[in-house]
C-alpha cells in the first residue's frame, strides 16, 4: 500500500508541472463531443409513456398529458438543452468572483482553479449533501430513541432484542441495566459518534467495519472524525482558496463516504431497529389499482417515520375508523410513497407501496388521495400544482421541508414537543377525514394494476428462513449463485423512468446473479412482480434450483438505510465463504441514481469494497483526471471502481464479466 500510495504522490507531483497550459484543444473537444452524446441520450416524456415498465405509469402520464396537468416528465423537457458545463461539472459558483466556466479560452477560475479542482470540489460538496441528508434523518431518530429511553416521550422501545444486540456490540453492561438503560447508552454512542469535534474513537466504525476495511481506511487516512465534522470539512475545504489539490479533495469525498456509511446510514438504522424493532417479512398488495374509492387514503411520503408510524396508529383505532364511516367512508387506507411508506409497511404491515419520488405526482394525479403527509427529503415541491388540481390536502410535518400552500401541522425542529406526536397525529386523521367529505366530487381515474409483493428482508429473517447464511454461501460458491448485487438509488429523469433498473434485474435473473434492492429503486420490483414467486419465471435455471418454491427472485430489505441490513448479510455471506467482501462477486447497483444521497450511497458501498454500476454519469467528464480516478484510479486503493454506461444491458454484461472475473480468481466454477 505505502508503495502504491508513494507512486501516486509522484504522478501527482508531476500534474503540476503543466502549469498554465494544463489544457489541450482536444480535451475540451474530448469532454464537449461526450456531453453531448450523454445529452443525447436523454429519454423525454414520450419515451416514459411508449417505454416505461410499468403499464400504470405510463396510462398516468398519458392521462395527465391529455388533462394537461404537468409533472417532472414535462419539466425535464423543458430543461433540454441542458446545460453542458453543468453536466460536465465545470461550472463554479461556489464564490463571487465568477461564476466561472471552464472553456478552451477559459481554462481556469478567477481565482485560478482548473477543470480538475473544480470537478472535484463539486463532487466532494454533492457527498457532504449525502451525508448531512441520512445524517439530519438519523440525528432526528436517535434523539427519539433517546427521548423514548429517558421517558421525555410515551414511546414503547419495541426492539428490546436488538438493543440487547446492540449493546453487546458496544460492550455495554447488558447483566445489569435496563432496556431503557441502555437504549439511552446506545443513543448517546451515536450521538457523538455523528456529532463528534473533538477527535477520538469512533465507536460504531470500530464495532461494525470488518478488521480488513478498517486498515484499508487508516492506512489512507480516511478514518472520519464523525459526520458533523467531515461535512464541515468538506465546505471549509471546497471554499475559495482553500484546497488546490484535487487529489486531496478526492480523499476528503472517500472520507465522507465512510461516514455516510457508519454514521448516517448505521447509526439510523440502528436507532430505528431498537426504537420500532426489526422490519419483519410481510405481504402485500402494490401499484395503483390498489387505491380504493370508498376509504379514507392517506399517502405516506418521505423519510423520517416518528409522525408517520403515530398517524398510522391513530387511524387504525377505533375511535378514528368510527369517524370515517360517519363521513360515509368505509374505512381508512394507508399508502407509501418513497421510504416513509416502506418503514411503517414492514413494521406495521397493511401499507401499500405505490411509487417513488419520480412518480408521486402520477399518484397524485389519480385523484384518489385524500391526504397527502410529507416530511422530509424527495418531496418534490411540484406536487403541490397537482395535489390542488384534485383537492388533495398536502399537510407537512418537518420544519425542514416546508410547501407554500401546504397545511404544516409538525414538531419543532428542536424536538422538544416530540411528546406531543399522539395529538399531532389525531389532528392529521380528523383532518383526511374532512378532506374525505370534501372531495367526493373529485374525477378518479385508477389503472387496474396490482401484485404481490414481499417485503421485509434482513439478516435475522434470513437465519429464520435458512437457520444459517451458510445456506446462501454454499450456493454461491457452488455456482448456484452467480453473484449478488444490491440493488439501489432513486430513479431518474434523464433514463426511461425505471426502465433501466427493470433492463439490468432482468438480464441479470438469467445469469442466476440473486438481487438485494430497497429504496426507490425498490418500487418497480415490487409493483412489477419481482418480489413474488412469480418473479421466478425471470431466472435461470441454477437460481431457480436455489430459490425453491417459496422464495422471490428479489429480496426486498426496504427503505434507503436499510442498506445497512443488506450490508449486514453480505458480510455474514462472506464470513461463510472464508473471503473479504472486495474479492467476492458482489455488487452495487443503482441504476438511475439522481441525487447526492445516491452519491454517498454508492461511494459508500465502494468504501466498502463493493464496485458500483449505473446508467448515470457523474458530472466528471469536464476531468479526465477525476473521471479516471472516480471510474478507475480507485481499484487498487481500496479494492472498488464506479462503472457507468447508459446501456443498461451494457451495464449488465459488465456486471456479470466482473463476476465470473472475481469467482475465477477464487477458483470457483462460473
Amino acid at each position: 500500500m505505502e508503495k502504491e500510495l508513494n507512486s501516486h504522490e509522484h504522478s501527482h507531483d508531476h500534474d503540476h508541472s503543466h502549469g498554465h497550459h494544463h489544457h489541450d484543444h482536444n480535451d475540451f473537444t474530448d469532454y464537449k463531443t461526450a456531453v453531448k452524446e450523454y445529452r443525447e441520450s436523454f429519454a423525454s416524456k414520450k419515451d416514459v409513456m411508449e417505454q416505461a415498465p410499468d403499464p400504470a405509469v405510463r396510462e398516468m402520464v398519458k392521462y395527465m398529458d391529455e388533462q394537461g396537468v404537468e409533472n417532472c416528465f414535462d419539466r425535464f423537457d423543458k430543461q433540454k438543452p441542458h446545460c453542458t458545463f453543468g453536466l460536465a461539472g465545470v461550472c463554479c459558483s461556489i464564490c463571487s468572483l465568477g461564476p466561472c466556466k471552464i472553456t478552451e479560452r477559459s481554462p481556469r477560475g478567477t481565482c485560478g482553479a482548473n477543470a480538475d479542482l473544480i470537478v472535484a470540489r463539486n463532487l466532494v460538496r454533492a457527498a457532504a449533501g449525502g451525508v448531512a441528508a441520512h445524517g439530519a434523518r438519523a440525528r432526528e431518530i436517535i434523539l427519539t430513541l433517546k427521548k423514548a429511553a429517558e421517558g421525555d416521550v410515551d414511546l414503547p422501545i419495541i426492539g428490546r432484542n436488538k438493543v440487547k444486540a446492540v449493546a453487546d456490540m458496544f460492550n455495554l453492561d447488558i447483566k445489569t441495566k435496563s432496556i431503557e438503560e441502555l437504549a439511552g447508552e446506545i443513543a448517546d454512542i451515536l450521538l457523538e459518534d455523528l456529532s463528534r469535534t473533538v477527535p477520538g474513537p469512533h465507536k460504531t466504525l470500530e464495532a461494525v467495519a470488518i478488521p480488513e476495511r478498517k486498515r484499508v481506511w487508516e492506512e489512507l487516512d480516511l478514518i472520519p472524525v464523525g459526520s458533523y465534522h467531515e461535512v464541515f470539512e468538506a465546505l471549509h475545504q471546497t471554499t475559495v482558496g482553500t484546497q488546490g489539490d484535487w487529489r486531496k479533495a478526492m480523499d476528503q469525498f472517500m472520507r465522507l463516504g465512510i461516514a455516510f456509511s457508519m454514521n448516517s446510514v448505521v447509526g439510523g438504522s440502528i436507532a430505528s431497529d431498537c426504537l420500532y424493532g426489526v422490519p419483519q417479512r410481510t405481504t402485500v398488495k402494490a401499484n395503483l389499482g390498489t387505491l380504493k374509492t370508498d376509504t379514507v387514503n392517506i399517502a405516506i411520503h418521505g423519510h423520517a417515520p416518528q409522525m408517520a408510524m403515530e398517524v398510522i396508529k391513530a387511524g387504525r383505532s377505533e375511535k378514528f375508523i368510527e369517524m370515517a364511516k360517519e363521513a360515509g367512508a368505509t374505512g381508512i387506507q394507508f399508502y407509501g410513497i418513497c421510504c416513509s411508506g416502506l418503514s411503517t409497511l414492514y413494521r406495521l404491515g397493511g401499507v401499500i407501496p405505490l411509487s417513488n419520488a419520480n412518480g408521486s405526482e402520477l399518484v397524485l394525479a389519480t385523484g384518489a388521495l385524500d391526504l397527502w403527509l410529507a416530511d422530509i427529503q424527495e418531496v418534490f415541491p411540484g406536487i403541490m400544482e397537482v395535489a390542488n388540481c384534485y383537492k388533495t390536502v398536502v399537510v407537512t410535518t418537518n420544519e425542514s421541508n416546508r410547501l407554500p400552500g401546504a397545511e404544516h401541522i409538525g414538531y419543532k425542529r428542536d424536538l422538544s414537543d416530540l411528546d406531543k406526536l399522539p395529538q399531532l397525529a389525531d389532528r392529521i386523521v380528523t383532518r383526511a377525514i374532512e378532506s374525505f367529505k370534501n372531495r367526493r366530487d373529485v374525477k378518479r381515474h385508477i389503472p387496474e394494476h396490482e401484485i404481490e409483493a414481499e417485503v421485509g428482508f434482513n439478516l435475522e429473517t434470513l437465519i429464520h428462513r435458512y437457520g444459517s447464511l451458510s445456506t446462501i454461501a454454499s450456493a454461491l460458491i457452488d455456482g448456484r449463485i452467480k453473484g449478488i448485487i444490491n440493488l439501489a438509488g432513486c430513479t431518474n429523469t434523464r433514463i426511461v423512468f425505471e426502465k433501466a433498473i427493470v433492463d439490468i434485474v432482468d438480464i441479470l435473473l438469467k445469469n442466476n446473479i440473486l438481487v438485494f434492492t430497497n429504496g426507490c429503486a425498490s418500487f418497480p420490483m415490487a409493483k412489477l412482480g419481482y418480489c413474488s414467486i412469480k418473479g421466478q419465471e425471470k431466472c435461470g435455471e441454477k437460481l431457480l434450483k436455489f430459490l425453491g418454491p417459496k422464495m422471490p427472485p428479489v429480496w426486498h430489505f426496504g427503505e434507503c438505510i436499510d442498506n445497512a441490513h443488506s450490508v449486514a448479510v453480505f458480510r455474514e455471506i462472506a464470513k461463510y465463504t472464508g473471503r473479504h467482501m472486495k474479492d467476492l462477486p458482489f455488487a452495487e447497483v443503482t441504476p438511475e441514481w439522481s441525487n447526492e444521497k445516491g452519491v454517498g450511497a454508492a461511494l459508500a458501498f465502494r468504501m466498502l469494497g463493493f464496485s458500483s454500476y449505473h446508467c448515470v454519469h457523474a458530472p466528471v467528464h469536464g476531468s479526465q483526471k477525476v473521471k479516471d480516478f472516480l471510474y478507475h484510479g480507485t481499484k487498487e486503493l481500496i479494492g472498488s471502481c464506479m462503472n457507468v454506461d447508459t446501456d443498461p444491458a451494457k451495464v449488465a454484461e459488465m456486471i456479470i464479466r466482473d463476476f465470473d472475473e472475481a469467482r475465477s480468481n477464487i477458483c470457483w466454477r462460473s
